[in-house]
């Protein structure tokens, strides 16, 4: 999520005093009580896989690869792709998704089976001048195993942000939306789309930084970054949301993976101003991954991991497959494949 680069003007101010600068390397150097149990390998990639979202039924995970390093460093970089990896697979083969299709800045995606067993693939299109261009989503049908054809482009003036979407039918989703912090907004719309017509059924969205829903489809989480916090929300059958509830964290929350089990594993920024100095000086930034219940009263709460940046920095989110756990980047052209110790199928 480019859209934390934000932050480094807060970060810049800050330097402009010695006190700041203390502040600043006392924030982003201090000490952090790592966390994993279990064994983690890297999975080079030609790009950072910001999105993750995996098919539990054949075993493949889908990741949004885009070089981001490249484009906060300000470099030309080549488009993206959705890429494949082969969970079953021990060598963790990655091989592009795509057959055909517009080109490609990708962010978030969301994958939908239907009641016909047809799997689609939505993917959050970002234009390459994302100051002028307009915002697009995608949506493939899978083709043969694990490939998909370009069917369907959607756009509208209601997203202008987007950083996140769920499919919740198939032509159905909703878009979670970034904050423009170059306005002063602290708040965004979140935007839903029922096959025919888009409408904002929230505008109080705290920064919109993940999204996804329950397995049966009735309720939608939505991460808020701005807010440290997980909206659980009611869909009603037009799409409008009842019944709000928010669960409250102590890191600033990204992508959301909802795991067989219906719990939710969401990524976290636990130091946004080493998040922030990290686009600024290319240092480290910690990733963190939480395993959250949201069906108990009061909400359980438990990280599974935590690293300082050594590992993959400025990590965007976990997702599940049995005791297999893929650990995403806004940046590290990597993802981690871990496999976790005494754990539930996920």
């Amino acid at each position: 999520m480019l859209k934390k680069i934000f932050l480094g003007a807060f970060a810049g101010i800050l330097i402009l005093s010695a006190g700041g600068a203390l502040y600043l390397y006392l924030a982003v150097n201090a000490d952090i009580d790592e966390k994993f149990a279990g064994t983690c390998e890297a999975v080079p990639l030609a790009g950072s896989g910001e999105d993750i979202q995996v098919d539990r039924d054949s075993g493949y995970a889908y990741l949004s690869m885009l070089d981001r390093l490249g484009v906060a460093q300000g470099l030309e970089i080549d488009p993206g792709m959705v890429m494949r990896i082969d969970l079953n697979d021990p060598g963790r083969p990655v091989v592009p998704a795509l057959l055909d299709g517009p080109e490609l800045h990708p962010h978030g995606l969301s994958l939908y089976r239907g009641n016909d067993g047809k799997l689609q693939l939505f993917v959050i299109n970002h234009p390459k001048d994302r100051a002028n261009g307009s915002e697009a989503l995608e949506r493939y049908t899978e083709t043969s195993d694990g490939l998909f054809a370009h069917a369907e482009t959607y756009a509208s003036p209601l997203i202008t942000r987007a950083n996140d979407m769920v499919a919740v039918g198939p032509r159905q989703f909703y878009v979670a939306q970034d904050v423009d912090r170059q306005s002063g907004d602290t708040v965004t719309d979140l935007v839903y789309f029922n096959g025919s017509d888009y409408a904002v059924i929230a505008n109080d969205i705290q920064s919109g930084g993940g999204i996804n829903v329950s397995a049966d489809g009735s309720t939608l989480y939505i991460s808020e970054t701005g807010g440290k916090r997980i909206r659980v929300a009611e869909r009603n059958p037009n799409g409008t949301l009842v019944n709000e509830r928010f669960i409250q964290l102590d890191t600033s929350p990204d992508n959301i993976d909802v795991a067989a089990d219906g719990s939710l594993w969401v990524g976290g920024h636990s130091n946004v101003i080493a998040l922030a100095m990290h686009f600024i000086a290319g240092s480290n930034a910690p990733s963190q991954i939480l395993r959250i219940d949201a069906q108990s009263e009061p909400a359980q709460i438990e990280e599974i991991y935590l690293n300082a940046g050594d590992e993959i920095s400025a990590g965007s989110g976990g997702a599940t497959f049995g005791d297999t756990l893929l650990i995403g980047s806004i940046t590290a052209r990597k993802v981690l494949a871990c496999t976790m110790d005494d754990t539930d199928d996920a």
